[in-house]
């Protein structure tokens, strides 16, 4: 078992050893608008010294920023863990390697589940670390450009709630991608040529054959839900939070800005989807398919 245990380890450490922009991606992304914006405050805290700015709220202000990173991070680490899920098997077998790791002493079964951590729990950490991170520079550097207390500033924000809201956001949406990570796996593994040739040619066949020959878009619109959704980030939980709101005496103008950012979703329904769990049933079939097809792996 302890055997077992550090060839995982190292295997993901191999992973990203030979795969630096699974780290530099979702850090470059991230770090480039945050610092961005605490140029902007600091420049608004110059004018709002100067009397020559219009002051925004520093809670609505900092909730809107942080809010705007973690989606930063998140997409960054999906869009990151795409391209290595479609790439990652075929390039093994393009350059060769695929004929060192077999001599090794790993099984095709830990090999790929090393590589499905890399998207499943690496890049979701990342995000997650990221996000914190630009968190708590958003609260020093909005605060010193209010000239409030950095604590202050946290407590009024909620920004404990936030954090713990960031997890469930991150272990949803992992899950939700989850199938579209495990179709590419099986892509990777499978063809001989560029296998993003065969994913955009496999969606505009399907497009064409269902539109044109069945006349309707009903797969389509499920895949591409998948890609361009993610659960609780929609118009409708967006317009269920301001009915909720108005319910309790909600003004435009007079409502504290407190009670127009904390509002907190219902996690418990969104993980009870069963969209959500029939793609983690469509995901373990594809990394079955794709140990099956990793064992019986040439060179191309």
């Amino acid at each position: 078992m302890t055997w077992t245990l550090k060839q995982y380890v190292w295997s993901v450490r191999r992973e990203l050893w030979g795969n630096r922009f699974l780290i530099l991606g979702p850090l470059v992304m991230v770090c480039l608008p945050l610092v961005l914006l605490c140029l902007k405050l600091h420049t608004s805290h110059l004018k709002v010294m100067k009397g020559t700015a219009e002051i925004v709220p520093p809670t609505l202000l900092f909730r809107i920023t942080a809010e705007m990173l973690f989606g930063i991070a998140n997409v960054a680490a999906l869009t990151v863990g795409c391209i290595y899920a479609l790439g990652t098997f075929y390039n093994e077998r393009k350059d060769l390697s695929v004929l060192f790791w077999k001599s090794l002493p790993v099984s095709d079964r830990l090999s790929v589940a090393a590589k499905a951590s890399v998207v499943l729990a690496i890049g979701p950490l990342l995000s997650l670390f990221l996000s914190w991170v630009a968190t708590i520079v958003l609260i020093v550097a909005t605060a010193q450009a209010y000239g409030i207390s950095p604590v202050g500033l946290a407590e009024q924000a909620s920004v404990g709630h936030l954090m713990i809201d960031d997890v469930a956001y991150i272990v949803l949406n992992t899950l939700w991608w989850l199938p579209i990570y495990a179709v590419l796996f099986l892509v990777s593994a499978s063809v001989r040529t560029v296998p993003a040739v065969w994913v955009l040619g496999g969606l505009a066949g399907l497009y064409i054959v269902e539109a044109i020959g069945l006349r309707t878009n009903h797969i389509t619109g499920i895949i591409w839900d998948r890609f361009l959704h993610f659960p609780g980030t929609g118009f409708h939980d967006a317009q269920m939070k301001i009915i909720a709101t108005q319910s309790d005496g909600f003004d435009v103008q007079h409502t504290p800005t407190d009670k127009i950012v904390t509002g907190h979703l219902d996690f418990l329904a969104l993980f009870s989807m069963p969209s959500l769990w029939w793609g983690v049933l469509l995901a373990a079939v594809c990394l079955v398919l794709t140990v099956w097809l990793r064992r019986r792996a040439e060179p191309i």
